[in-house]
């Protein structure tokens, strides 16, 4: 038997040894690493595919998380012949046949010996090794920042990242050529845990409906197709089969499966930015600077708030650096495919971006050969054949196993269509779009915020459309056609009403920003040709991200006295919303005994903490200080509630300002306010961070 395999036979048995025997600290991370690498790993040496190191090790990330979560779906098709099939011994067993499986179509291939591309000699490792300081760092400053409310780690962390950036400018290509993936990976990995460390609980919005249905998974042993408390989201994957396969082998409490371990495979996204950029602009610099663009985005930072949408980008940003790749056409469709459907089963809306893409596609690269639009000397795979297939998979999936998605995505476009009578309002458009064009803006960060961001979309589209007439050497005509297709998009979440107010606009655009990112570096090279101006384009690309991160990592707000971080603000209107304290969920679960059938009445974010307390579907009223009407049952105060008498009416829309020398919040009021209604209630539950009240 060859040498290699045995030591992939051996790993697996050490894995197996630290799962079975739960070593502390091995059992929490090599079965992470292994499983989320290997299976991958084996399958790109199956096919036989030549790549580098670091494309292999992206792409054995991808083709991993396909299998553990096909290989779980299987698994979950064993029951009830199997009582319980998400459970620790099945999922493990069913692990080692997929490795043994595949470690027998690896010791078949002539060319699968283990090879490595990796010369230190190359340049300068250090400023790589040194960002590994920025995660562990981040997490001694969140535990300090949890347990203490002590921010100043977190806040260097913040502040070194730019001075690091610029350390790397300098550098240029004296350093290692992997000194610029292991910087974006190791940012990335920061900001997103930073943003996912606070509390004990899950940090976001819909993170808590999700962590619900993963949470039921968990406990029933086996996913349930329907009838769940949010069956859209019960029908992505990523949030069901996905983490419960991770927390049996791993054995960490629940949370931290979303709240830690996502953000190593969310931190992949950049990597793969890398390569598509690195192939567009052909300079690794600027790539770099593209890829940091993705980064420093609203939506990515704190994209472990709603986790299905990590894991299908990952897959949609891995199915773009496919297509962008000199792999064989078949290798290369297959791969597309492999995402594609990956996709499907992660994300709804992930993947009905994705399919409008794919769609369009070749209708647009066929007007491209027509009327010569630039000049694309490549054409990567792309075909109706593909756009036929994705749609199947939508259909198969979304519409006839699960079915709610679909209804829901029928809905918006009926909504949008009715709301075509509401053109010129304003509250049928996202506040984000709003601020876009100047609506909504507030204060000076607010202010600096809208500028920088658009200029950055300004900077997108003078390279879009750099690219569309003059051309770019070696960029193909679907990459050209993706863009004229985006662009399309975004105008459409700033026309036309209600789109945006269904589905966020900064969430498509990260996702956009997958492939758009290298036109950030092309558009700055063409206002400086529009300009006449000689002058090098580093330092003003350099200005604009760093202004950019100060915006999204909301430094200008907290210098400039507005709490609004809630990773390292102990205040504000941000932390009030979604840090959970234990004595919140101790209440939930309390109510959960004694008034699991009765309604609970509570405000626009108490629902978060009650799903945390509830193993069944709680009846909630979240209108209650907004309507000031009370359904028969209980009122639940939360910890903001009680401690620092503030209610929140609705989400907030705006930014935090000073008016007249006063911070306010918007849609957030005194609880004094409500004196009128509260009044007339007993207090029969009060653990000091919840107050339970109940008719007299």
């Amino acid at each position: 038997m060859r040498k290699d395999v045995i030591y992939f036979i051996l790993l697996l048995l050490i894995t197996d040894i630290a799962v079975l025997m739960n070593i502390p600290l091995l059992r929490q991370s090599l079965p992470f690493i292994f499983f989320s690498l290997v299976p991958g790993y084996l399958l790109i040496r199956v096919m036989g595919l030549k790549l580098e190191l670091l494309e292999k090790s992206l792409l054995s990330v991808g083709l991993s998380l396909f299998l553990l979560i096909f290989t779980g779906l299987l698994l979950n098709m064993t029951y009830p012949l199997i009582p319980r099939p998400i459970s620790l011994l099945p999922v493990l067993a069913s692990l080692n046949i997929l490795i043994v499986i595949l470690l027998i179509g690896y010791r078949f291939r002539t060319d699968g010996r283990l090879t490595h591309d990796f010369d230190l000699k190359e340049g300068i490792l250090s400023p790589a090794l040194v960002s590994f300081m920025f995660p562990v760092i981040t997490v001694l400053g969140s535990y300090l920042m949890n347990t203490y409310s002590i921010n100043m780690l977190l806040l260097g962390v913040l502040l070194s990242i730019p001075l690091y950036i610029i350390f790397l400018t300098l550098l240029k290509e004296r350093s290692h050529h992997l000194t610029y993936p292991f910087a974006l990976f190791n940012i990335a990995l920061s900001l997103l845990i930073m943003n996912g460390l606070p509390s004990n609980y899950v940090i976001g919005r819909d993170i808590h409906i999700e962590y619900y249905l993963f949470r039921s998974v968990l406990m029933n042993g086996h996913w349930v197709f329907s009838g769940t408390i949010n069956d859209a989201y019960n029908a992505c994957l990523s949030v069901t089969i996905l983490p419960a396969v991770y927390r049996f082998i791993l054995d960490v409490p629940a949370p931290y499966i979303f709240k830690f371990y996502y953000g190593f495979l969310g931190a992949v996204m950049p990597l793969a930015v890398y390569f598509i950029s690195q192939r567009v602009l052909k300079d690794r610099n600027m790539a770099f600077y593209a890829s940091l663009l993705f980064i420093f985005q609203f939506s990515f930072i704190y994209i472990l708030g709603w986790c299905r949408q990590v894991i299908a980008l990952i897959f949609f940003s891995l199915a773009m650096m496919v297509l962008t790749s000199d792999l064989k056409r078949s290798y290369k469709k297959l791969l597309f495919i492999i995402f594609m459907i990956s996709t499907v089963f992660s994300h709804y809306t992930t993947a009905y971006v994705f399919a409008i893409l794919t769609f369009m596609i070749p209708p647009v690269v066929w007007v491209l050969k027509r009327f010569s639009f630039g000049k694309p000397k490549r054409s990567y795979f792309f075909g109706a054949s593909v756009a036929v297939l994705f749609f199947v998979v939508i259909f198969a999936w979304h519409a006839q196993a699960t079915g709610a998605s679909f209804k829901d995505t029928v809905t918006f476009f009926e909504r949008t269509i009715s709301s075509m009578g509401n053109f010129f309002s304003e509250d049928m458009r996202n506040n984000s779009e709003l601020s876009v064009v100047g609506i909504g803006i507030a204060q000076i960060p607010n202010l600096l915020s809208t500028v920088i961001h658009d200029l950055i979309f300004l900077l997108i589209g003078i390279g879009a459309l750099s690219l569309i007439f003059k051309g770019r050497d070696d960029v193909s005509q679907e990459y050209t056609a993706a863009v004229m297709i985006s662009l399309g998009l975004f105008a459409s979440f700033i026309i036309l009403p209600f789109v945006s107010k269904g589905y966020g606009g900064t969430r498509l655009f990260t996702q956009m920003l997958v492939f758009l990112a290298p036109l950030f570096i092309i558009g700055v090279e063409s206002l400086r040709d529009i300009l006449r101006r000689k002058v090098p384009d580093t330092p003003l690309i350099l200005v604009l991200l760093l202004i950019l991160f100060s915006s999204v990592t909301y430094l200008n707000y907290h210098f400039a006295g507005i709490p609004y971080s809630y990773a390292y603000d102990s205040g504000g209107e941000r932390r009030y919303e979604t840090f959970i304290y234990d004595s919140e969920v101790t209440g939930a679960k309390w109510l959960s005994v004694h008034g699991a059938n009765k309604t609970i009445n509570t405000d626009a974010f108490g629902s978060s903490r009650i799903l945390k307390g509830f193993y069944t579907n709680p009846k909630l009223n979240i209108e209650y200080f907004k309507n000031k009407r009370t359904e028969n049952g209980y009122v639940y105060l939360r910890w903001t509630n009680v401690n620092k008498g503030l209610v929140f009416l609705d989400p907030p829309l705006a930014a935090p300002r000073f008016i007249k020398g006063k911070l306010k919040m918007d849609n957030v009021e005194r609880i004094d306010e409500y004196r009128n209604i509260l009044s007339y209630k007993n207090r029969i539950y009060d653990n000091g961070g919840v107050l339970i009240l109940r008719d007299i």
